[in-house]
């Protein structure tokens, strides 16, 4: 039979599988920045070392059934918010970057067209000097 501790051991096991598979998957369509699908895969992968060695989930042993359904949904949310954060992260450090870009952008267009101003305006001086030389 089945026992409160095993359950628990393999909810964190599937919980740290599902963590890296996602982190993973969200990194690949670019809605996750590497720097944090790298701690999540960590964080997945140190899940998943909890739930396999006795050692360190020795704590399952003492907790209820229903503290144990406590602790999974009360740990599933705290983990989906996390994601959510990071997802939200992600998306406004690479906005942030692309604003950066656009920014470069615009500001060689600036130096550009001042370039074509100050050539523009000595084209004007050189004509009004010989305009006026001939007057």
């Amino acid at each position: 039979m089945i026992g409160t501790a095993d359950i628990v051991k393999y909810g964190i096991i599937a919980a740290g599988v599902f963590i890296m598979i996602s982190s993973f998957w969200y990194h690949s369509y670019r809605k996750l920045t590497v720097n944090l699908a790298v701690v999540w895969e960590i964080f997945g992968a140190i899940l998943i070392v909890t739930g396999i060695f006795p050692v360190l989930s020795s704590w399952a042993h003492h907790i209820s059934r229903g503290t144990g359904l406590a602790l999974f949904f009360m740990g599933a949310v705290c983990l989906w918010g996390g994601f959510q954060f990071s997802l939200l992260l992600s998306r406004l450090a690479m906005k942030n970057q692309e604003l950066a870009i656009q920014v470069s952008l615009l500001i060689q267009e600036n130096e550009r067209i001042m370039r074509q101003i100050e050539e523009q305006t000595d084209r004007m001086r050189e004509y009004e000097e010989k305009t006026f030389v001939r007057d």
